[in-house]
């Protein structure tokens, strides 16, 4: 269903189905014991958020008509699994005003509240921003999420050689000074951007940054800084849009001359596209699928999926209470899947078994994001 013929009722709680699509799966909930707080240091308002966060960047476009296809019950059933956390940006097309108009009957029908995590991404090459221009961007997201006040705002700076990132980063202070704010946050900042935007005062609960078995960027340097400075880690591409599941476990079949041969991988979205990229510089299919088939003998081990281990291998690094990953919500149906990551924990020998295959890595290396701002 495109974006424009979405049916704002399809929210409304007296229309919602007593049988959701979830309950229909016997989704597991999140429990309230698991429910974490997000909360800078030196700042009153924290923000009660789900240890797996709902990421909602296919509704930008890039994912096939279908993602829109009965996006309330998608929503619905998710929050009502316990993953009542969405990740969001003023870019992501109308995905803003979707989860308003969703957060809106969710409050109405008196359900435990839902917490949405937007984004200020600022035209940095058009025009500076200003304090009356970053002030319009956070109205306009507290409009389109149907709030008064807006639970987490993470800023995205496109190119580090424009300056002006701290001074707006200062903007958004201003405003959670005001109460339009409750938290603030970045996006694909790296360790020196960090750095300079703690020195400068302002208090930063989290950054947003792709962490996975194939881009183990933020273990040089921005987990360990992140865990010193009481700032949470939201990852995406922790799963590499599937490229980490059963789907593409494979043992190789070998060709006339011995080259290994395998089934071509169907890069059908952009997020596919971006994340093969991450492939071919971690050491390319070859070690990919390798890797896949150690992921598989863990998975087994523990009667979960190879997305189970994949997701908790990324929430282990560091102290263990650092790194959270966001999942895209594009179905329904690995809410019940996603529940076993959990109770999963992975043991030493786990750890090493993946760990013999990561030796072998070529990278991607450097800090955060880093191939991606120079591209």
């Amino acid at each position: 269903m495109h974006a424009r013929s979405f049916r704002a009722q399809a929210f409304h709680p007296s229309s919602t189905p007593t049988r959701t699509p979830c309950a229909s799966m016997r989704c597991q909930a999140v429990q309230v014991a698991d429910r974490l707080v997000l909360k800078a240091p030196g700042t009153e308002q924290g923000v009660a958020f789900a240890p797996i966060i709902n990421g909602c960047w296919q509704l930008a476009g890039g994912h096939g008509r279908d993602v829109f296809d009965n996006i309330g019950e998608k929503l619905w059933a998710h929050a009502e699994a316990g993953y009542t956390s969405f990740d969001t940006a003023d870019i992501y097309g109308p995905s803003e005003s979707i989860l308003g108009k969703f957060q809106k009957a969710w409050r109405q029908s008196g359900k435990r509240p839902v917490q949405i995590f937007t984004k200020y991404v600022p035209d940095i090459f058009s025009s500076q921003p200003t304090p009356a221009s970053v002030e319009v961007a956070i109205r306009k997201s507290l409009t389109n999420l149907q709030v008064d006040q807006l639970d987490l705002v993470q800023l995205h700076w496109w190119d580090y050689n424009i300056p002006g990132l701290v001074d707006a980063v200062k903007c958004l202070a201003d405003l959670q000074d005001k109460g339009l704010i409750k938290q603030i946050g970045l996006t694909n900042m790296d360790v020196e951007a960090v750095r300079s935007i703690v020195e400068a005062g302002v208090p930063v609960a989290n950054n947003q940054v792709q962490f996975s078995l194939l881009d183990r960027r933020p273990v040089n340097g921005m987990v360990q800084y992140c865990q010193q400075h009481g700032i949470k880690l939201f990852s995406y591409g922790s799963v590499a849009g599937g490229l980490l599941s059963d789907k593409y476990v494979e043992a190789p079949k070998h060709g006339l001359f011995g080259q290994a041969k395998y089934t071509p991988v169907d890069l059908n979205t952009s997020s596919l596209k971006m994340y093969w990229n991450v492939v071919k510089r971690f050491g390319g299919q070859e070690l990919w699928r390798e890797l896949l088939q150690v992921l598989q003998q863990v998975s087994q081990k523990h009667s979960v999926s190879v997305a189970n281990v994949a997701l908790k291998w990324v929430m282990q690094q560091g102290d263990g209470n650092t790194v959270y990953p966001i999942i895209g919500l594009r179905s329904t149906a690995h809410i019940e899947d996603n529940a076993r990551v959990l109770q999963l924990q992975l043991d030493s020998a786990d750890m090493a078994a993946i760990d013999a295959v990561l030796q072998q890595a070529q990278g991607p290396k450097e800090d955060v994001y880093s191939f991606e701002r120079c591209s």
